[in-house]
């Protein structure tokens, strides 16, 4: 018997299904739904409906304004995405989670 007790964290990653970028400080950027607990790194990429890359991060919060990585306001519409999540884990390489979806982009 030990005294030690050793459990690994119980991530949780949810993504939200729209956004509005359109000014009024209410739902404006594309991030996770309350706060990425245990995420230690991400790749987000969204692709339009042609399947051209149009935004691209490596922020934990993505935080995407409905923009290109060049600053080009997007057309309001349906985007894929493609995100691979790194969680803090108790062993020595964590294994990266991938999410795919859909995101309705409205103006």
């Amino acid at each position: 018997p030990s005294n030690t007790v050793c459990r690994d964290n119980c991530p949780m990653f949810v993504l939200p299904n729209v956004f509005t970028p359109n000014g009024d400080n209410k739902n404006d950027t594309f991030q996770p739904l309350e706060c990425p607990a245990f995420v230690q790194s991400l790749e987000f990429k969204a692709y339009n409906r042609w399947g051209a890359q149009v935004y691209s991060t490596k922020d934990v919060n993505i935080n995407w304004d409905g923009k290109t990585n060049g600053g080009k306001d997007l057309a309001a519409g349906q985007y894929y995405y493609e995100v691979k999540i790194y969680f803090e884990s108790s062993q020595k390489q964590s294994v990266p989670v991938t999410l795919k979806g859909w995101v309705q982009l409205l103006r």
